[in-house]
């Protein structure tokens, strides 16, 4: 796949707060999979979860040590895929595992390219 013209987004996948671990153990072949087919049609850039707990800075206040929740679900991972349109990259996004168990993924173009090299 030709990639110069390429756009690239980021996918802020969200789990429920009580996603369990079996969903997890379910869900990650699923995640190796499709890892692997984007990574062989060229759209995959790079990718990375949140273990555990995150320290919450707000203005005025202690930082707090736990995550942000939005409708009952929180941020668990970023994926970074390279696409021709914004309607691709969510074609792409519906593919995620989490979907499956009550998450969502949303999907932002990154204004800048991300130049990665991976070793």
């Amino acid at each position: 796949m030709e990639t110069s013209s390429l756009k690239q987004f980021s996918l802020l996948v969200r789990v429920p707060i009580n996603y369990t671990r079996e969903q997890v153990k379910a869900a990650t072949p699923l995640w190796d999979n499709l890892l692997k087919k984007w990574e062989e049609s060229g759209v995959y850039v790079l990718s990375f979860a949140f273990p555990g707990e995150s320290s919450v800075v707000s203005a005025g206040e202690e930082i707090k040590i736990g995550w942000i929740v939005s409708d009952g679900l929180r941020v668990v991972s970023n994926i970074v895929l390279q696409a021709p349109s914004i309607q691709e990259a969510c074609e792409l996004a519906r593919e995620c595992p989490v979907l499956k168990y009550g998450g969502n993924v949303e999907v932002r173009e990154i204004p800048l390219k991300l130049d990665v090299t991976l070793h």
